[in-house]
């Protein structure tokens, strides 16, 4: 080798080194301190040993600071390339907080830019770490910067659906590039280190924070309790879902038999329709080995969302929870709905709903949150799935609820019913109020009226008990078949083995428009 090329190669062995130092020891030590991993040791454990290629290792800051002193800026704060995460290639940034407080500099999102268009045309999943100060000030050009915010910010909505795009916010992230890990289609939130705020006074103690966003503002989909839990989480959703929009989902070996029965669903559900059960109770029996994960599991928790397999075929899963609010479909449960059903259609990823819900619910709270613009979203998104279709109606299918849950004439592929189901406008007791007032009342003052009340109730049952409706198939309120609750898992196998090659296809027009 001549001289000449060592001197190169010293250069930009010089150059790597800055970059493997990233901020110097003290603000590593700083991270640590917080309880942090550095950036490196994050992909690291993200990524498949020796996988890890970096692009943009040369980039710095080329503008003049903000307060005229000077800083290391190694990679302009930003760590990323393509790995390989448990054998899958990916695309992988993180932003270094020990860099200026991992501010995002011009040159850093640029180099997101390319990146994220790189992984949508290379069909490859998107994940990103982020620990950010948020967009960096500079004197020179400061609208540079938001200029490439504003272009990535548009590239990251143009992916969507192309390829899955995960975000682990693993410290701050404020200003306008809190909207990034919003826009993602899974957010991973660090119990502790974790802040997302957009910008002006904090409202509360805790606002901003993981529990802030899992509970309240429901933008968060699973909580961590540390750098190491928040990247085992990523590698466990990635298995569930395909690489991009073209492929299909890994079929995983679990081990556990498709055609399984489960003898304690039998117990699940009370004797009295008044008393409520834990859907969870049910997910956990029919899925693989019990294993679900959940999302949003603190928002609006009387729908429960997540992935489990049948037979190793992935699937999502959207089910009412008659322990919390009897399974409504209020605003907040609806927008969690609405995203997943949507997030499942993009991907081919089949949809498994598990019904019992008094449906929407009536009053003047409802209305002024915007109950029916909320349902009509549902109605839209259902309207336009294309992934297979299974619904399983537990016990209670009321109302609006028949139509946005699967159950009726919006052409799931299989709707199944245990015999416990009841499809009717509204709650039988309601029905029971509203229709025989006079009887009622007569029969109050007669002494006997839970007699009455009870007579008309049980006449009312039988006539929206599904054992009753299912006598005529072409019925508004109809069912593929009613089933044994131990034969809940076989059913639902089988039919995503039947849909795995479906293919439905929509009017052609250029776009639809959603419900405000």
């Amino acid at each position: 080798m001549g001289q000449w090329m060592d001197g190169y190669l010293a250069k930009l062995e010089r150059l790597l080194q800055e970059n493997l130092a990233g901020g110097g020891p003290e603000r590593q030590q700083a991270q640590q301190a917080l309880g942090k991993l550095s950036v490196r040791e994050r992909i690291g454990h993200l990524t498949d040993p020796g996988s890890f290629e970096e692009l943009g290792a040369l980039v710095r800051d080329g503008r003049p600071p903000f307060d005229g002193r000077e800083r290391p800026s190694p990679g302009d704060g930003v760590v990323m390339g393509f790995a390989n995460i448990q054998g899958r290639p990916t695309a992988v940034y993180a932003l270094d907080f020990s860099v200026m407080s991992g501010s995002l500099g011009d040159q850093a999102v640029w180099k997101l830019n390319d990146l994220t268009k790189m992984a949508g045309q290379m069909g490859v999943p998107l994940v990103g770490l982020i620990d950010s100060a948020g967009e960096r000030i500079s004197l020179k050009d400061g609208d540079s910067g938001l200029n490439g915010l504003g272009e990535l910010l548009k590239n990251t909505c143009r992916v969507s659906g192309i390829i899955p795009r995960i975000t682990l916010l693993l410290g701050p992230c404020t200003g306008v590039l809190a909207f990034l890990p919003v826009l993602s289609d899974f957010l991973i939130m660090g119990r502790e280190t974790a802040f997302l705020w957009l910008g002006g006074e904090k409202s509360t103690k805790d606002g901003g924070r993981a529990g802030f966003h899992m509970e309240r503002s429901g933008q968060c989909d699973l909580i961590a309790e540390s750098d190491e839990a928040a990247i085992e989480q990523t590698k466990r959703l990635l298995t569930y879902i395909p690489p991009n929009c073209w492929e299909n989902p890994t079929w995983v070996d679990t081990g556990d038999d498709p055609e399984r029965r489960e003898e304690a669903l039998l117990e699940v559900m009370p004797d009295d329709p008044k008393f409520t059960y834990d859907i969870h109770e049910v997910i956990e029996k029919i899925v693989d080995r019990g294993e679900f994960l959940e999302f949003k599991e603190d928002f609006a928790n009387h729908l429960v969302i997540g992935f489990g397999r049948f037979g190793g075929l992935t699937a999502g899963i959207v089910a009412n929870n008659p322990d919390e609010l009897s399974g409504i479909l209020e605003p907040d449960s609806s927008d969690k709905y609405d995203r997943f059903m949507n997030f499942l259609d993009a991907f081919n990823l089949p949809l498994v709903t598990l019904v019992d819900t008094t449906a929407f619910p009536p009053g003047d709270r409802w209305e002024r949150q915007g109950v029916i613009r909320h349902g009509a979203k549902l109605l839209h998104s259902y309207a336009h799935l294309t992934c297979p279709k299974i619904t399983i109606v537990l016990r209670r299918s009321y109302g609006g609820a028949n139509i946005v849950l699967g159950c009726s004439r919006m052409f799931p592929d299989f709707v199944y019913t245990w015999p416990t189901a009841e499809f009717a406008p509204t709650g039988p007791e309601t029905v029971v109020q509203a229709v025989f007032h006079k009887e009622l009342a007569r029969a109050k003052e007669q002494g006997n009226f839970d007699q009455v009340y009870q007579r008309y109730l049980g006449v009312l049952q039988e006539q929206f008990s599904v054992l009753n409706l299912a006598k005529t198939w072409t019925s508004y309120y109809t069912t593929h078949e009613v089933i044994d609750p131990r034969d809940t898992r076989p059913r639902i196998a089988r039919a995503l083995r039947l849909t795995s090659q479906k293919r439905e296809e929509l009017p052609l027009k250029k776009r639809s428009i959603k419900p405000a």
